[in-house]
């Protein structure tokens, strides 16, 4: 199970991070983006700000980086704006992000590098209302580049004056941020081939996860794990059912993975299983009694 949930300093540095970094100071916003490149240049990793913020961060970071000049000619360190790297990747579409980030970090190890460590400051999309939905897939996405072992990390930062449904959803498809569990007491991630659901979902936050549910329903997101789900209740089960039906409507089988007795419990009891059919299965390796 990979680690998740709020964060008040930088972790240190591993083989697949994923932060949401929520910013309103300019000098705080500098530390943690040198720390997390820091960090990259520690592990041996290659480096790519995207951003004029995070590209910014580099000026006179020489104390904290080593000679930036150097490492930019010698390219461990690579910059572009954020419309640069969409215009790279041929326009904002999920598939095509994908294969450009995939295409990055493997030549980055093949120049002899760990992996590749990004910095991207992806506030003007998440202040598009039209954009953020697309945004948000696209996080999941990348969550499950990193989460699969490609040797990608990355920290995603946003401006803290945003709305605050818009952070708590970034927030949400992040293992780790810096925002108040408050803003989101759940943490909606990729893994091997499906989704995992963690922390505790209740009447408030239940329509955040239908929205980012929806954003997902597609037949390679077909299991949903809940071994680290905390706690659900009745609006939050409601969410799940949501997203069976839409999976069921699109030909897929939708699977609830680590599921605790209360949960298929109240599926029976709500009649859930009547109008969204889930198959119920053990995570690998879990024994039959170990749930009960």
């Amino acid at each position: 199970m990979r680690v998740h949930g709020s964060v008040l300093e930088l972790p240190e540095a591993g083989p697949a991070d994923h932060l949401c970094w929520l910013h309103d100071d300019d000098a705080a916003f500098v530390d943690v983006v040198r720390g997390f490149l820091a960090g990259g240049l520690a592990r041996g990793e290659r480096l790519l700000c995207v951003g004029d913020r995070a590209v910014a961060a580099l000026d006179d970071a020489d104390g904290e980086l080593g000679d930036v000049a150097r490492l930019r000619a010698d390219g461990v360190v690579e910059t572009m704006t954020v419309a640069e790297a969409y215009a790279a990747a041929g326009g904002f579409a999920i598939d095509r992000q994908r294969a450009f980030y995939d295409a990055a970090t493997r030549r980055a190890q093949a120049d002899g590098h760990r992996g590749l460590r990004v910095v991207a400051d992806l506030t003007e999309f998440a202040t598009e209302p039209e954009l953020l939905p697309e945004l948000l897939r696209w996080e999941h996405v990348a969550d499950e580049l990193m989460a699969s072992g490609s040797g990608m990390s990355a920290l995603c930062t946003y401006r803290r004056d945003l709305p605050p449904e818009s952070l708590a959803q970034v927030l949400a498809v992040h293992p780790r941020g810096n925002g108040a569990e408050h803003l989101t007491p759940f943490r909606l991630l990729a893994g091997d081939g499906h989704l995992a659901l963690r922390g505790s979902v209740d009447t408030f936050s239940a329509g955040r996860l239908a929205t980012l549910l929806a954003g997902t329903a597609t037949d390679r997101a077909a299991v949903l794990d809940l071994t680290g789900l905390d706690f659900i209740d009745v609006a939050g089960c409601r969410a799940l059912a949501g997203w069976a039906v839409a999976l069921e409507s699109g030909g897929a089988r939708p699977e609830l993975r680590g599921a605790s007795p209360l949960v298929r419990r109240m599926w029976r009891i709500l009649g859930l299983d009547a109008v969204a059919p889930v198959r119920f299965s053990e995570p690998p390796g879990a024994r039959a009694y170990d749930r009960y």
